[in-house]
């Protein structure tokens, strides 16, 4: 079993414990251990999960946490921005990243997934490839999709075979299709469909996406 440390209490920090909480359960049913045991949060807020029935506790600020030794963190800030600078800034004082997959998630055995990331996808196609941190929200990431560190896909949206970059945001029910290449640093709208290549920090919304 192993001792699970949540960082950010808001984000997807809560969805996050509701996926662990889910692979406990499951292992429970199937007669087997449960995986981990939750600490609690870090968060540099200690009012966050007042008001939301969360039975664990907030364990201190993320600003000067310091590692215990043997416990993993989980990554529940959704921005792109943000995971990078709170992964690398803890990563450095020695923290070490799960991943978390929710057991409602299809994953093909040919999926690559790297550190850190936080999957509640529908599904993961063979062939596809995630970076680190990437959070994939009630998506559909198909055959060949690749999706940069510290990227962002939320709900109902689909990637096709596309290259996807690094610190990409792309909105609910959005779509990325067959052959695109998105670059660094880009978002993308909520109900977006990306027919063109998008250049590095591009902001795009519509049907087709257009750059605001």
């Amino acid at each position: 079993m192993k001792d699970i440390v949540i960082i950010c209490a808001g984000g997807f920090g809560v969805e996050a414990l509701a996926f662990i909480r889910s692979l406990n359960e499951q292992a429970r049913k199937e007669e087997r251990e449960a995986p981990y045991r939750v600490l609690g949060f870090l968060d540099d807020n200690a009012d966050t999960l007042k008001g939301k029935n969360i039975d664990y506790p907030i364990l201190g600020s993320i600003s000067d946490w310091t590692p215990k030794g043997g416990e993993r963190y989980v990554l529940g800030a959704s921005g792109p921005a943000a995971k990078e600078k709170l992964a690398s800034m803890l990563k450095a004082r020695g923290c070490e990243f799960e991943t978390i997959i929710a057991p409602w998630s299809v994953v093909a055995p040919s999926a690559v997934i790297g550190e850190g990331c936080l999957i509640s996808a529908y599904r993961i196609a063979s062939g596809v490839t995630l970076g680190r941190f990437v959070n994939a929200a009630g998506s559909m990431l198909c055959a060949g999709a690749r999706i940069g560190d510290y990227s962002t896909v939320t709900g109902f949206s689909v990637v096709e075979n596309a290259a996807v970059g690094r610190r990409v945001f792309i909105g609910s029910h959005a779509v990325v299709p067959d052959g695109v290449t998105v670059g660094d640093d880009v978002t993308i709208s909520a109900g977006s469909i990306v027919m063109n290549d998008l250049p590095d920090g591009a902001k795009v919304f519509g049907c087709p996406a257009r750059e605001f």
